[in-house]
């Protein structure tokens, strides 16, 4: 499914990336049926007005190069994130490929480090094959390791594949991985996803804020290989993204399981409750609307 574009986008990118919290509290208090006409009452009107051409540019730039945006208020946004508890879902998406693969009944979540070991990307091959076998498709966050695997395993068995992004959909690296899986894209098998203004470039903090995304937008999360929460890398302290995604789909009341890897981070949930092993039955989650 591929949205045709809207003249309120342009809107809704002011209200996401330049309007203040206020205006956004007082947005959802109100939820007005015109976005547009909402911004213009506001007395920072002017302000906002100043960046309208050239988000205009830049939306059309993402239109033609065949994304799109959802709003939270629209019917293509994801019920799982819009309605899934504590996790803040996103005013807008942005979407390149087929935005149908969001409503698939049956979409699993998996997470797993960059720097992976051989056998934790072996049991995620594995592991991705045999959910695509029983009708699943698979949500990740598209890094390199673990999700890269689970991706590519998912597409060579004829599933499909969301990967929610620590970049903008017009950013380089973007880019990149469209030109590399643009078979994928064409057959409506795979979907990249954003909540990042279009030209954004990737940062840590913006990995570790698609998370609640990639928690959000699946039935349940499986852990393949989490480190410890944290470590040292090239002389840097690194919290674990991993485990952090694990933490936020357990307090938004989606089954998490892991893996009994000997890796710290699956070792820890596992121990602490917050995961469950692999195969092992949990509560369905329960979920309220939220627009």
């Amino acid at each position: 499914m591929r949205l045709e574009p809207r003249d309120d986008w342009v809107y809704w990118m002011l209200l996401a990336h330049y309007a203040s919290t206020e205006t956004r509290k007082r947005f959802w208090k109100e939820r007005p049926d015109d976005v547009g006409q909402f911004l213009r009452t506001l007395p920072d009107w002017d302000a906002l007005q100043a960046h309208l051409v050239q988000e205009a540019l830049t939306l059309n730039l993402l239109c033609e190069q065949g994304g799109c945006l959802l709003t939270i208020a629209d019917d293509a946004y994801p019920d799982a994130l819009r309605q899934a508890q504590g996790l803040n879902p996103p005013l807008v998406l942005y979407a390149l490929g087929d935005v149908g693969i969001l409503h698939e009944p049956l979409l699993v979540a998996l997470a797993g480090s960059r720097h992976a070991s051989e056998q934790a990307l072996q049991e995620a091959q594995r592991l991705a094959a045999e959910l695509v076998q029983e009708g699943y498709h698979t949500v990740t966050g598209f890094a390199r390791g673990v999700d890269e695997t689970v991706a590519q395993t998912t597409l060579h068995y004829g599933g499909k594949t969301v990967g929610v992004l620590a970049q903008g959909l017009l950013h380089r690296l973007t880019q990149q991985a469209a030109r590399a899986y643009m078979h994928a894209l064409n057959d409506d098998r795979l979907l990249l996803l954003s909540e990042l203004h279009p030209n954004t470039p990737w940062a840590g903090k913006f990995a570790m804020m698609r998370n609640r995304i990639v928690a959000g937008l699946a039935d349940f999360l499986i852990i393949v290989e989490a480190g410890a929460e944290l470590s040292q890398r090239d002389g840097k302290t690194v919290r674990s993204g991993t485990l952090e995604c694990a933490k936020i789909a357990h307090k938004a009341g989606r089954p998490v399981y892991a893996l009994d890897l000997p890796a710290a981070g699956n070792q820890q949930l596992l121990a602490q409750g917050i995961a469950h092993r692999w195969g092992e039955p949990t509560p369905a989650p329960q979920q309220g609307a939220l627009f």
